[in-house]
């Protein structure tokens, strides 16, 4: 997939952050949610666990690899942010979260002093909780060469998010969500709890499970209103489904509407 837009970074360690941070509202979108007159603003990615990935990638950066920077990766469907250098010695992707080996301790001294960062060795369990919190997906997290945090967007909601697309961004990105339909919202109650694609389509009352998968499951999958209990295996017999923050968004706005 091909990157939307790339910005090395190659500042002083602050404006690195508040940079990156910039560069990142460029060039994604923001929703808004309007109630009871008030317009609440939804980012498409969630901006504070975002600031902790850059300064996390900034703090802990290998700063002895000649030629290579932190950097940001804007793509169709993600955020990378990379940092030269990859894991410090006798740290592992399992390990992240619940140890933390200080490679610039100067670096997360100064931070901590000027309030970039809360405690050393946090951080990552504050991205993961900030974007699962605000009911964004948590970020991704890979070693190599580079260490790189992936973040995905927040699913789409329903017709009381209206996205403001900024100009960089492709013109292919939905600027209106699908009609909750009485079939989207009967799908939603049966996955309040835990049911299998079987007692999804009995709750339902669908005869055809082919048409029932690629009209209902899928779409609903896609739209990122449900999820899979075995994401990672999803042919399980033991595949079960449930309601995500967007379906009970979804689910609530269309029980507040009137009925005709």
């Amino acid at each position: 997939m091909n990157v939307l837009d790339r910005k090395d970074f190659a500042g002083g360690v602050v404006a690195d952050v508040e940079d990156s941070l910039r560069f990142i509202e460029r060039n994604t979108r923001t929703a808004y949610r309007i109630e009871k007159l008030q317009r609440e603003e939804i980012p498409e990615y969630p901006v504070a666990a975002l600031r902790e990935a850059i300064t996390n990638a900034v703090m802990h950066r290998d700063w002895l690899i000649e030629g290579a920077n932190v950097f940001v990766e804007i793509y169709e469907d993600r955020i990378e942010v990379s940092s030269p250098g990859g894991l410090p010695r006798g740290m592992r992707l399992e390990d992240l979260g619940s140890k933390s080996v200080r490679r610039n301790p100067l670096i997360a001294d100064l931070l901590q002093r000027i309030a970039f960062i809360e405690k050393a060795g946090t951080g990552i369990r504050r991205m993961r909780d900030g974007a699962r919190d605000q009911g964004y997906p948590e970020p991704e997290f890979a070693a190599g060469g580079f260490f790189t945090a992936v973040f995905r967007p927040i699913p789409a909601v329903n017709e009381q998010v209206t996205p403001v697309v900024t100009q960089q961004v492709p013109s292919k990105y939905p600027t209106s969500s699908p009609q909750v339909t009485p079939q989207v919202v009967a799908l939603l109650r049966a996955v309040m709890q835990e049911a299998s694609a079987a007692e999804i389509q009995s709750a339902m009352q669908l005869k055809d499970r082919i048409h029932f998968l690629k009209k209902h499951i899928l779409p609903a999958l896609e739209k990122g209103l449900i999820e899979r209990t075995i994401p990672e295996r999803p042919r399980s017999s033991r595949q079960r489904y449930r309601i995500t923050p967007a379906g009970l968004a979804v689910l609530e706005h269309s029980e507040k509407e009137p009925q005709p």
